[in-house]
C-alpha cells in the first residue's frame, strides 16, 4: 500500500472507533433546585420614628435676633436588613415680609414702624405711615448662618466656615452611612448674623418680623450608588445685588461631571456685557479666593461674550488635580464656589500664589446658586 491508502484506513478507524463508544451510556446524575424567587432588597429610612417624615421645627425657629442662635435636631434610623448612605438638603420655598395689622395695607411688607422707616416708607401729617415710599427688602436666606453636625462623631459644616443658607439651597450635603438597624442623630442650627459675624451680614431693621420658609430633605441609598446627584449636574450662576445679595433670574448654567480625571463641563449665559472677557473660576474662600495659605484656587476656563452679551453653550475640560472643595479651602467638607467674573480682575500669574481676584466689581459677576462637589479621579 502506498501512504495515501494508509492514511485513509486509518482515519476511517477512527471514526469506526468513536462511533462504537456512542453506543455505550455513561453514568450520571441530574438534580433540580425548584421555587427559586428573586427578591429586591429595600431601603428605608424612619425620622424620630415617623415615616413617612411629617415633623416640623417652626417653633424652635420663631422670634430670632440677630446674633441669637436656634438649633434642631432629629434622629435617622435605618430599620431595614441594609446599610444606607444619607445626604440632607435645604430647599429655599420663599420669603414672607409681614405687614402690621395696624397699619393695614397702607404698610403692606413691613412689620413694624423701624422696618418700615428703615425701607423709606414715609408717614402723613399726623405720623400715619402712607404706604408711599416703602422698599420692602426680604431675603433672610444671605444672613443665616448654618452650622451641621453628628453629635460625638463629626462636624459636617463647622461655625466658623460661615455657610450661610444660600451656598446650600437645594444642595445635596452627605451626612454619612447608617448600619442595618442602627440610628445617627443629626444637630445642625440656624443663626441670624449680625454685624459681629461679618460686616456685610448685618441684619438690621429690615428683617423685623420677616420669615423663611424652607423645605428639610433626607435621601438615603443603599451603599454601592452614586448619591442623588449621580454621574451629572448642573448649577445655576445668577447676578447678586452686591448689598442686599438678593439674586436675579438665571443668567448662566453649568453642566459638569460630579466624578472624572478631568473637570468635563458645558457651559453657557446671558445678560453679560458684550463683547466682553470672562473667566469661570473655582473660588476658594477666604479672599481673594486662592483658599488659607494661597495654595489653591483655579481658573476653569475662559470665553467672550457676544454682541449680544452671551456665552453659547460651550464645551470645556481642565485638569484642575484637585477635588472641589480643596482640604485648604475654608469650605471643605461642604462645598466649593463657583464664580464667572471679569478676566480683568482675576490673575492666574501672581508669584507664590494660584489663581485669585485681584480687584471686586460684583455687579458684573455671576455667581453660584448654591456650592458644588466634584471628585478628581486622576492621578
Amino acid at each position: 500500500m502506498n501512504k495515501k491508502i494508509l492514511a485513509s484506513i486509518f482515519v476511517i478507524g477512527i471514526l469506526a472507533l468513536a462511533m462504537g463508544w456512542g453506543t455505550y451510556s455513561f453514568f450520571s446524575d441530574t438534580e433540580k433546585s425548584t421555587g427559586n424567587v428573586f427578591t429586591a432588597g429595600t431601603i428605608d429610612i424612619a425620622v424620630d420614628n415617623q415615616n413617612p417624615w411629617t415633623a416640623t421645627y417652626s417653633a424652635a425657629l420663631s422670634d430670632v435676633k440677630p446674633s441669637e442662635n436656634r438649633w434642631i435636631t432629629f434622629v435617622i434610623t435605618n430599620p431595614g436588613k441594609n446599610p444606607v448612605d444619607v445626604w440632607k438638603r435645604i430647599v429655599v420655598k420663599g420669603c414672607d415680609g409681614g405687614s402690621y395689622a395696624y397699619w393695614g395695607d397702607a404698610a403692606r411688607g413691613a412689620s413694624s414702624e423701624p422696618e418700615y422707616t428703615e425701607g423709606g416708607g414715609q408717614f402723613d401729617a399726623n405720623g400715619i405711615p402712607t404706604g408711599n415710599g416703602y422698599v420692602e427688602r426680604c431675603n433672610l436666606a444671605p444672613y443665616i448662618i448654618y452650622d451641621l453636625k453628628i453629635p460625638g462623631v463629626r462636624w459636617i459644616v463647622k461655625p466658623e466656615q460661615q455657610i450661610r443658607i444660600d451656598n446650600i439651597d437645594g444642595f445635596w450635603i452627605y451626612l454619612g452611612e447608617i448600619d442595618a438597624g442602627s440610628k445617627m442623630t443629626v444637630e445642625q442650627s440656624y443663626h441670624l448674623s449680625s454685624w459681629q459675624d461679618a460686616p456685610i451680614l448685618d441684619v438690621t431693621n429690615w428683617a423685623q418680623g420677616d420669615t423663611m420658609k424652607f423645605d428639610i430633605e433626607l435621601y438615603a441609598e443603599q451603599v454601592s450608588g452614586v448619591g442623588p446627584i449621580g454621574a451629572e449636574d448642573t448649577l445655576k450662576l445668577v447676578k447678586k445685588d452686591p448689598v442686599t445679595w438678593v439674586p436675579s433670574e438665571d443668567a448662566g448654567h453649568l453642566k459638569y461631571k460630579t466624578a472624572a480625571n478631568e473637570f468635563t463641563y458645558t457651559f453657557d449665559a446671558t445678560g453679560l456685557t458684550a463683547i466682553t472677557q470672562y473667566s469661570l473660576i473655582y473660588y476658594a474662600d477666604p479672599w481673594p479666593g486662592d483658599g488659607t495659605d494661597h495654595s489653591t484656587g483655579a481658573l476653569i476656563g475662559t470665553f467672550t461674550s457676544d454682541i449680544n452679551g452671551a456665552i453659547v453653550s460651550t464645551p470645556g475640560n481642565v485638569n484642575l488635580g484637585t477635588d472641589l472643595p480643596n482640604s485648604k479651602d475654608k469650605n471643605f467638607g461642604v462645598g466649593a464656589k463657583i464664580w464667572l467674573v471679569l478676566s480683568s480682575d482675576y490673575s492666574t500669574t501672581t508669584l507664590g500664589a494660584q489663581g485669585h481676584m485681584t480687584a471686586w466689581n460684583p455687579s458684573g459677576y455671576l455667581f453660584e446658586t448654591h456650592l458644588i462637589n466634584y471628585h478628581d479621579t486622576g492621578p
